[in-house]
């Protein structure tokens, strides 16, 4: 082996200078030891510590992220539950607008493909509650969205009752009163419409009121021109409006198209029967009307009270079939007139009902009662007509005599009658 391989030459300390002195000699080895001291590098972290620190840097962004949500809902107007206030109003808009528009449609309904536009609105009415069902509202306007729902269904169920009785019309049924399943068909409409404006709008309103936004919730009126609408429908039944026996209740007060149709009756019923009773149909139930509608229930063997229900129809239109005798003793008028027996005015009066009756004017009652609720309430559950003077009908008098300022005594007496009366003349819309 070449000795050279193996030939190392170490220098540890660097040639020392010539003519170095001793002292010289003894600072340069200080100045090396402190040239070849250690230097002091920093400790990494442990594993432990970095664990901790990824910890708080993602809690610090979950934090973040919670304030950053709880923020948007806040400034949002969200109630919780769904989505924002503005949000629902925005979506409502164009449900209540194609619902509105599909009511003015209505009126131009006429012909022979009268039930073929028909179908189209209930299919659009189909569409607009399923739209107004995929919506999820505030928490604080969910009841809104159910009175909106209520609504949609009220004008489903109304233009479907039409649809069928202008398919039974065509088809000449027989034993059916199409011009009185059309009024009450569109009554259904009308109270739509209440509950939009009442429970929907103005309770939306309230809301976004409450919220400070100054949003307004959209209004959607189905039926613009009640009497324009039934007279555009009547003229596709081919009716004159006459000869039915069942309808909207009418009494002292009423106005409108239905009050016409009884009043012509009327006329014809004191023509045949030879009175000298005049009578102007003019759409306004009034005085002269009621007095005349009392001696027809007295003819009859009704209790006269002077208001329009079922049996008072079914007895007008058999006194003029000839099917059953009613004439009046003569009356002349509403002031200082004689009534059935000679004497001024009425011989009777109503009788005072309470719990426990039963009989015709129950059932008169109960379908007045229900007319009012079905405009003042239109959630609540209708009363069944059926001559009976339960404990429901006591609760719906009662509120009615709350209503109006009187005790509840739950009895129908004379001012209880005429509270009725006037509730359903003031809150009944587009009857004139």
């Amino acid at each position: 082996m070449d000795e050279r391989e193996h030939d190392f030459e170490f220098d540890f300390f660097p040639d020392r200078p010539a003519g170095a002195t001793a002292e010289e000699d003894e600072e340069l080895l200080w100045e090396e030891s402190r040239d070849d001291a250690p230097v002091r590098r920093p400790t990494p972290p442990s594993t432990p510590q970095i664990v901790m620190r990824r910890r708080l840097a993602a809690a610090a962004a979950v934090a973040l992220l919670l304030l950053i949500i709880i923020i948007v809902v806040v400034t949002s107007g969200g109630g919780g539950g769904g989505g924002s206030l503005q949000g629902f109003v925005n979506d409502v808009s164009p449900i209540a607008s194609d619902s509105q528009q599909a009511g003015a449609s209505l009126a131009g309904v006429s012909g022979k493909d009268a039930v073929g536009k028909l179908d189209s609105l209930i299919q659009q009415t189909v569409d607009d509650v399923t739209r107004l069902q995929a919506l999820t509202p505030p928490r604080a306007l969910q009841s809104v969205q159910s009175q909106a729902l209520a609504a949609l269904d009220l004008r489903l169920a109304g233009l479907q009752g039409i649809r069928d009785t202008l398919v039974s019309a065509q088809a000449g049924t027989s034993g059916t009163s199409f011009d009185a399943a059309v009024s009450t068909q569109v009554d259904d409409l009308v109270a739509s419409d209440l509950i939009w404006s009442r429970a929907v709008k103005n309770q939306a309103n309230g809301v976004l009121e409450a919220h400070g936004l100054g949003g307004v919730f959209p209004g959607s009126t189905f039926v613009g021109d009640r009497a324009a609408l039934l007279k555009s429908l009547r003229t596709a039944l081919g009716s004159t409006g006459s000869g039915t026996t069942t309808g909207p209740v009418l009494s002292l007060g009423s106005k409108g198209s239905d009050v016409v149709t009884w009043q012509n009756d009327l006329i014809r019923w004191l023509q045949k029967t030879g009175s000298t009773q005049t009578l102007t149909a003019d759409g306004t139930f009034g005085a002269t009307t009621q007095t005349v509608t009392e001696q027809l229930q007295t003819a009859a063997g009704l209790s006269p009270d002077g208001i329009v229900g079922p049996s008072t129809r079914q007895a007008l239109q058999q006194a003029l079939a000839g099917t059953k005798a009613a004439t009046p003793s003569g009356a002349t008028g509403a002031s200082g007139a004689t009534g059935p027996t000679g004497a001024t005015g009425p011989t009777t009066t109503a009788r005072t009902l309470k719990l426990g009756d039963t009989g015709q004017d129950v059932v008169e009652w109960q379908t007045q009662l229900n007319q009012w609720l079905k405009i003042t309430t239109p959630t609540a559950t209708q009363l069944t007509t059926d001559g009976s003077f339960g404990a429901a009908t006591q609760t719906a008098t009662e509120q009615l005599q709350t209503q109006a300022g009187l005790t509840p005594t739950g009895e129908v007496d004379a001012a209880t009658r005429q509270a009725l009366t006037q509730a359903i003349a003031n809150a009944s819309p587009n009857r004139g």
